[in-house]
């Protein structure tokens, strides 16, 4: 005869038995609680990984805005130092120059407003003479290159939404023996 007695089991047994019927017996509601924590958990973590991924999106979007700037920056620059040649090499025909002048990438200046891109197929880039003494300028001729570019944060009416501008005062020195 086979006789099991707890008392020779040890108490450490016991609990170990007792432990596992209990586990046995948990409330249905004990465990849906388990998978509405596994639920949270995940959800925590997706919500965590959409935020990066925004960041990154982000990043990436107003690095490629901060590229463009530099980019329009420096051809607003190259204007300005086309112009200055202009003004060095025919010095009556740049003061007699009013108004706004598309600037292509060639030095030329054609009269109005650029009506599309000019520039490295991203950019256009205007120039605007004014021979009116003003405040700024003196008896200068006050000169401001504008180069415009689009992103995909323009709208359909404002396609060239950005904008690099110089604006500086040239001097007609001509017949002065300084260094134009």
């Amino acid at each position: 005869m086979y006789h099991t007695n707890y008392k020779e089991l040890g108490p450490s047994s016991y609990k170990a038995s007792a432990s596992a019927k209990a586990s046995a017996d948990k409330p249905a509601g004990e465990a849906g609680q388990t998978i509405i924590e596994a639920t949270i958990a995940l959800a925590s973590i997706l919500l965590t990984l959409a935020a990066i991924a925004i960041a990154i999106s982000m990043s990436v979007s107003n690095s490629q805005f901060i590229k463009q700037q530099t980019q329009a920056s420096k051809y607003a620059q190259d204007g300005m130092e086309q112009l200055r040649y202009i003004r060095n090499t025919n010095p009556a025909t740049f003061f007699a120059q009013e108004g706004i002048f598309c600037m292509n990438e060639d030095s030329s200046l054609v009269t109005g407003s650029c009506t599309a891109v000019n520039i490295a197929s991203a950019f256009k880039r205007e120039a605007e003479f004014t021979q009116i003494p003003s405040v700024e300028c003196g008896d200068s001729t006050k000169v401001v290159v504008s180069v415009y570019w689009a992103s995909g944060k323009c709208d359909e009416t404002n396609t060239f939404c950005h904008k690099s501008q110089l604006v500086t005062c040239f001097v007609n020195q001509s017949g002065s023996s300084s260094q134009l």
